[in-house]
């Protein structure tokens, strides 16, 4: 047992460990995504988890062969539409929620927080909803697939550990529905985490994107914002694959400096 920490595993992809329990974020461990290419290294092997949270049903959150990986076993928590496609295409259990509502796992509980994003699977399909999820236990954490600021962002604050906010994506802007290092940044202001660790970034790109030769460009501009909009917030940059200890109510260890 590690105790409480997050390890980001690239994109919209963590793995939320809080009082023995383990989420499974958004799990997208495939090497592409049709014509979108995966930039870092993929995990070697689907990590052990609890449980798997999905924010919404683009095929960048909601990957149904990624998803395959987890053992069947392993129940997924998801909003309506996103629900539908799981039972479709896999074997898992799932816990269909709305915005409110409480799930136990282990000795954590996840609550189903707003989130301002179009959710849809395809682009010409029926609206569907985004959330996010707060985890809490023995340590407080807060992640975002997809979002935009919204009102009533800042009602989540209160003794929050991490804020896991989604910064960038995989073509050459973000469009409406979605945070850049600006509006991140914004956004950890609201919410005050001890700790803001930027996500959905330096995994997946689209061909001939303009950033791809400097991958960790959107995550050193948020650790920027960050320290404009909220500088008591400490930034977190981590490369897919690395891990940070946390400790309910005190600084994480490990503190990485963002690099120049």
């Amino acid at each position: 047992m590690h105790g409480d920490g997050i390890r980001y595993l690239g994109h919209s992809t963590t793995l939320i460990e809080v009082g023995g329990a383990r989420l499974l974020t958004d799990p997208v461990l495939a090497e592409r995504i049709g014509h979108i290419r995966r930039i870092a290294p993929a995990p070697a092997r689907c990590p052990e988890c609890d449980a798997v949270l999905i924010s919404h049903a683009h095929h960048d959150h909601l990957h149904v062969r990624s998803l395959r990986r987890v053992p069947r076993g392993v129940p997924v928590i998801a909003p309506a539409g996103s629900a539908r496609v799981v039972r479709r295409w896999t074997d898992h259990k799932v816990i269909e929620v709305a915005v409110g509502d409480r799930v136990p796992v282990g000795a954590a509980e996840v609550v189903v927080t707003p989130a301002a994003h179009d959710g849809r699977r395809i682009p010409i399909g029926p609206a569907l909803p985004a959330v996010g999820f707060l985890v809490r236990g023995t340590s407080r954490v807060v992640f975002f697939g997809d979002s935009d600021v919204f009102d009533g962002m800042g009602e989540l604050a209160g003794d929050l550990d991490v804020a896991l906010l989604p910064i960038w994506g995989w073509g050459p802007r973000v469009g409406p529905g979605h945070m850049d290092p600006e509006r991140a940044a914004r956004a950890a202001a609201l919410l005050a985490p001890r700790v803001a660790i930027p996500i959905h970034w330096g995994t997946l790109a689209g061909p001939r994107v303009w950033w791809r030769a400097d991958p960790e460009m959107p995550a050193r501009r948020f650790a920027e914002r960050l320290a404009a909009h909220a500088p008591a917030i400490a930034p977190r940059i981590l490369a897919p694959g690395e891990r940070l200890a946390i400790s309910g109510g005190s600084p994480p260890s490990a503190p990485r400096t963002p690099p120049p």
